[in-house]
């Protein structure tokens, strides 16, 4: 029930990486594999595009917010402008870690402390380094469902 990993030397890849599972039966435990495996590919190429794209390595953001004219990424090391509309620069995001909260803000959920309500239907977002965020009634029950698995998960 274990699992091997091996490196295999195949100079007709060039650059490419080829990742084989070999198993007796393509079991639940396999489709799991394959399926990080995949979400981890796919996550690392967005990374690698938002960051050619616009210089920030999204592992550091922890909010996007439209500010006035522009976009700010607020990350570990500071805020940085980026001259997209918010929008853009969503679709560029893993949707799997980035969650818009209102029109205006993109959270990342691994910078997620806290979540409380706070009325009226909004919720209030407590992020690491000390940024408090609100969602917008609009997001509000989809943000929930969201934290809650997430919740879950943990």
């Amino acid at each position: 029930m274990g699992i091997e990993l091996r490196f295999i030397r195949d100079d007709s890849l060039g650059e490419d990486i080829e990742i084989a599972v070999r198993a007796a039966e393509k079991n639940e435990r396999v489709k799991k594999l394959l399926s990080s495996l995949s979400d981890h590919f796919r996550q690392q190429v967005s990374n690698q595009l938002f960051l050619k794209k616009y210089h920030i390595n999204t592992s550091d953001i922890i909010l996007i917010m439209r500010d006035g004219r522009y976009v700010t990424a607020k990350t570990v090391e500071g805020d940085h402008t980026i001259k997209d509309a918010l929008t853009r620069v969503e679709e560029d995001l893993d949707p799997a870690w980035f969650v818009r909260i209102s029109q205006s803000e993109i959270i990342n959920l691994k910078y997620l402390k806290k979540w409380d309500f706070v009325g009226g239907g909004v919720i209030q977002v407590k992020m690491e380094h000390g940024i408090v965020s609100y969602t917008s009634r609009r997001y509000a029950k989809e943000i929930r469902e969201i934290f809650l698995k997430r919740r879950a998960k943990q």
